[in-house]
This record gives structure tokens, sequence and C-alpha cells, in this order.
């Protein structure tokens, strides 16, 4: 396995407020996959890393998306599970859901967390150390949108481009939308998508069938 990107839940959703962006329509943040303690959260973070770290090949790159306030937590994990640490990266969301009562800014913006399995990685960017860990997508709408959480294609694409060859190997164990897949397809790399939520895995499986005629 050469490269893993992990969406995994963020221990966030547990109220019952819908969130509006614009002509989307709401998103419910109560969600049930996303209602754990923070121990529950730590403890799922770890399991995964640990076992994305046993099968990843050495110099294997992973991209973990979580909450701002809990990255510290999978800095935390990924270290114990054998991960080096890279840095947070930030994806700049153009579209972000209003805020109503105008006493706060909007949440525009949302961290992930780069590791690798040692010090050495794979990197494609044609200019090197003045690529940004900067990310500008809107959030998906519309028809396309099948996932509350669901990440824009074009920043799957990207993470896959400078993090992996054509032909490799990529796993993204909470594959809810079934975006990375897409994004496998679209740049020649082979894809293994996990999803424990049988309503999001055969939304997913449909739509990539789709995709593929």
């Amino acid at each position: 396995m050469g490269l893993v990107i992990a969406d995994p839940p963020y221990a966030i959703l547990k109220d019952n407020a819908p969130v509006f962006r614009g002509y989307m329509k709401p998103i419910e943040r109560s969600q049930e996959w996303d209602d754990m303690t923070i121990p529950q959260y730590y403890r799922l973070l770890l399991s995964f890393l640990k076992e994305a770290y046993r099968v990843g090949r050495d110099g294997a790159t992973l991209y973990c998306f979580c909450a701002n306030e809990l990255a510290f937590l999978v800095q935390m994990a990924a270290r114990r599970a054998g991960w080096f640490w890279r840095m947070v990266h930030v994806w700049h969301k153009q579209n972000p859901a209003p805020i109503w009562n105008g006493n706060r800014p909007q949440a525009a913006v949302e961290i992930f967390c780069m590791v690798t399995k040692g010090k050495k990685n794979t990197w494609h960017v044609e200019n090197g150390g003045l690529a940004h860990n900067h990310f500008e997508f809107p959030i998906p709408g519309g028809i396309s949108r099948k996932h509350p959480t669901q990440k824009p294609l074009g920043l799957i694409e990207a993470l896959i481009q400078r993090s992996s060859n054509e032909g490799d190997l990529v796993l993204d164990p909470f594959v809810g939308s079934g975006v990375t897949m897409k994004a496998c397809l679209n740049l020649n790399r082979r894809g293994i998508g996990i999803e424990i939520n049988s309503d999001y895995y055969n939304s997913a499986k449909v739509d990539l069938e789709r995709y593929l005629l």
C-alpha cells in the first residue's frame, strides 16, 4: 500500500441543528456514526492507524481528515502507531456554511494531517519544497453530494497526484461517497475502499458502476 486517504468520523456532530449552505439542502448535524466520546474517537484512530501502518510499504503516505480542535489526537495516535509526523494541511472551503446570527466567522477551513511510514516518502510536485499545504475547493453540492462530509474530488485527486505513482494501490478505510475511488479511476491508480455503513456502501457502489459506463 503506497497511499492511505482517511476521512474518519470527527466526533463532533452531536446536536440536531441543521447546517444550510445556500442552495444546497440542509446537512443534519446529528449523525449516529459520529456520536462518540473522545476516548472512543482516539481508540478508533489508533486502531485504523496501526492497521494502515501494518499494510503500508516503507515510504507510504497517509492523510487523515479531522476536526480542527482534535488534530492533536490524530498526531498522538499516528506517532503511537509508528507513523512519522509531517504536518497539518488546510482545505479552504470556497462556499462555507453561513453563520446566520453573525456572532462569529464562518468555518471556512478544515484540516487534515500528513504522516509517512519512515522519513522517506513518495512526493511528486514539480516545484518541490515550494508547494503549499493549502488547498482551495468548494464543498460538493447538488446531485454529486452523496455523503454529509464528502470531500471535493479535486482535493482528493491533488493528494493522490502528490503522494503516489500511477499503478499504486490507494486505500480509503472510510470510503463514504466513494470519491477516493473515482479519483483513483481518473488517475490510473488501484483503489481499495472500506465502508461499514451498508447504505453508503451500496450508494457508492452504484455511483461508481455508473461512473465506469
